[in-house]
């Protein structure tokens, strides 16, 4: 394993080991993953990045900021020190007990202040070519004693996909660990040339996607249209890469073969995503917990701030409270951001609405092609559960779609209503 201590511009490099064994193990698909979903200041939650650098062999990047790791003063250096434990078991698939390989190593981490770093290293995980898996990524803060999860798709089934591709900061020359971009942002794009060609395919799509509906509404999606508002071809140099900006709201659509609609994509949605700050965007992601006549004026206010300041306090009846509900329900957004953006922004989805309004979900199993969640108890009759089922989107492997029913209306409005009182929990996690 390589790891990079980046600081400011000082980047450091260190090598460590991993222990590899492999052996048979309960099947993914059996086990409550809720905390896949669960991200704060306190829980540690590393970005990763794929990239499939040969035939035989795929590189997983990661980022952990040192904010949320525990440092401990070490009384005779007066040093501050952390450590960390990032083990992985790479599965044939969700269903399969079979492991393919599992590892684990201790990183440890030395400061003279606790001021804000990335810690960013890789690991190499031995995946034959044309084949699919799944990685289940346990990384463990050993001095907070707590532990975060991380489910990755390997997709090695295509020369051509998007986890061929690679998204580097061409100032550190890191992994950017984002498929979005800010106006005026310039990346480059690394391709392993698995396949080789002298040019990509860039399409662009500037487009503006509908919130998706309440759980109980029926509703039949639009049929996406392929056609790109612009589309130009784009050298690959002698190092594999190529100049990316992207400055109008929408995404980029990268591929290598015109005959397939595999490949890279890069989406532009605001300057400050996942996080939601604007006063349009905030008042725009209250549709579910406003009427009718509450949004249409919140949005025709002519001082918006005020406007949406008034009803976050007449919703929770003192400031204090108002204060709490804010930073709640915009923590929900932002995560529903983090975790269900696909060609939209993940607050707009199926299971965007759901995080949102009732929050991370208790139990969490997921598949190849689905997901379940559940909010309460497994197998109680008062609890609500949601199946959601993968959408084949060339644009992206994070599109579910809802399997709607009317049941839902009930405790959708509960859910609605304790938000209209005032009466959300502030703690998700």
């Amino acid at each position: 394993m390589k790891v990079q201590y980046a600081l400011s511009m000082l980047v450091m490099g260190v090598s460590l080991t991993f222990l590899n064994s492999c052996n048979q193990t309960s099947k993914l698909s059996d086990s409550n993953v809720s905390e896949i979903y669960k991200r704060g200041k306190q829980v540690i939650s590393p970005d990763f990045e794929v990239y499939h650098n040969s035939t035989s062999q795929t590189t997983i990047y990661f980022r952990v900021n040192t904010l949320q790791l525990l440092y401990a003063r070490n009384q005779e250096s007066n040093e501050l020190n952390a450590k960390f434990k990032i083990a992985y078991l790479l599965y044939k698939a969700y269903d399969s007990n079979e492991l393919i390989d599992s590892t684990s190593t201790i990183l440890e981490d030395v400061a003279e202040n606790s001021e804000a770093r990335y810690i960013i290293g890789n690991f190499e995980i031995k995946t034959p070519i044309l084949a699919d898996y799944v990685l289940k990524i346990i990384t463990t803060d050993l001095n907070k004693k707590n532990e975060s999860i991380h489910i990755l798709n390997i997709q090695k089934s295509s020369l051509i996909s998007r986890q061929n591709f690679l998204v580097i900061d061409p100032e550190t020359q890191l992994p950017l660990f984002r498929n979005y971009l800010y106006k005026n942002e310039k990346v480059l794009v690394k391709y392993n040339q698995l396949k080789p060609s002298g040019k990509v395919i860039a399409k662009i799509y500037e487009r503006e996607f509908p919130v998706a509906p309440p759980p109980f509404a029926q509703y039949t999606p639009a049929p996406f249209n392929y056609t790109p508002n612009n589309s130009l071809t784009i050298p690959i140099n002698d190092s594999n890469t190529f100049s990316v900006s992207f400055d109008n709201k929408g995404f980029i659509h990268f591929q290598i073969d015109s005959e397939s609609r595999l490949g890279l994509t890069l989406f532009h949605f605001s300057n400050d995503f996942p996080e939601v700050n604007s006063v349009p965007e905030m008042i725009s992601a209250l549709r579910f917990i406003t009427s009718k006549k509450e949004y249409e004026n919140l949005n025709a206010a002519s001082n918006q701030k005020e406007a949406l300041e008034e009803f976050w306090l007449k919703t929770s009846s003192n400031s204090t409270r108002a204060k709490e509900m804010i930073r709640t329900f915009y923590n929900r957004v932002q995560n529903a951001n983090f975790y269900f953006s696909s060609y939209k922004e993940g607050w707009k989805t199926d299971r965007g609405i759901v995080y949102m309004i009732f929050g991370p979900p208790s139990v969490v199993y997921k598949s190849s092609t689905t997901e379940s969640w559940v909010y309460g108890e497994e197998n109680n009759y008062l609890s609500t559960s949601f199946n959601f089922t993968k959408v084949n989107n060339p644009f992206s492997d994070n599109d579910f779609s809802l399997t709607r029913n009317l049941t839902y209306k009930n405790p959708w409005y509960r859910a609605v209503d304790a938000w209209r009182q005032g009466r959300v929990a502030t703690l998700d996690y």
